[in-house]
């Protein structure tokens, strides 16, 4: 006699982590409680990818007290790999993407409640009604590289990195197909997500950093403008290859 299944929960938060032991058991703990606050039926998904001090034990200990926290650890740090692995175990009818530092219930509920027209709503940084609490280079970044997907990718994306909300079903049609890691991952899957077709909402947030970021952003920058040409080039064979496929169809 088989086993009965688990029952999904409404939303599957998936969280990256890499380390996190300065921060992680308080902020875990401060988002189940908002998570409880707002009447949320959830999982929590901690992501523990390549950490080098104690944040896989602290995240082991703290599924051991929480039965609604799982944690799956990656031998290598990549932020990307770790939000593809997050996604792909997630159960929830939504899936919640946050940062361990960056996380908001009142957009989650109001994403939540848009789901019903669109399969992705993000949190905007750059819409009117956001308020952007970062340094000025910072936020002149957010603009630049949301420039740069306009006019390399899609005239009408809004943000793509922060917080997102995803219908499982977008997620299950759309993750297969990302080949960028790192810090485009989130990038793809939504463009690609708009490629065919998928409606994305947004809303606008504030945002405000907790602490420096953990990674030089002056070092990211050549990286993410050659992982983007990389994936306009992507892209460009998959048209080319899709045209010559409906020729061939028509042929035969």
């Amino acid at each position: 006699m088989t086993a009965p299944a688990l029952r999904a929960p409404r939303f599957s938060v998936v969280i990256p982590v890499h380390n996190e032991a300065d921060c992680l058991e308080a902020e875990v703990r401060s988002l189940v409680r908002e998570l409880d606050a707002h009447g949320l039926d959830f999982e929590m998904v901690l992501s523990e990818n390549g950490s080098t001090d104690t944040t896989a034990a602290l995240a082991d200990a703290l599924a051991m007290r929480e039965p609604r926290l799982r944690v799956l650890h990656l031998p290598v740090p990549d932020y990307g790999e770790a939000m593809r692995r997050g996604m792909a175990c997630a159960r929830g009818e939504l899936v919640v993407n946050f940062d361990i530092d960056y996380h908001d219930l009142d957009f989650v509920v109001a994403a939540a409640a848009l789901t019903d027209r669109f399969g992705i709503v993000v949190g905007s940084k750059i819409m009117g009604g956001s308020q952007d609490r970062r340094s000025p280079f910072r936020r002149l970044v957010s603009r630049v590289f949301t420039l740069v997907l306009r006019v390399l990718f899609d005239p009408r994306v809004d943000d793509t990195h922060g917080m997102k909300v995803f219908r499982r079903e977008v997620v299950e049609a759309y993750l297969p197909g990302v080949v960028m890691g790192k810090d485009l991952f989130d990038t793809e899957l939504v463009l690609r997500a708009r490629r065919g077709g998928v409606a994305v909402g947004a809303i606008p947030v504030v945002v405000e950093e907790k602490r420096k970021a953990r990674s030089s952003i002056v070092r990211r920058i050549p990286r993410t403008i050659k992982g983007l040409l990389a994936l306009r080039l992507i892209f460009w064979k998959e048209q080319l290859r899709g045209a010559r496929d409906q020729r061939d169809v028509h042929r035969g």
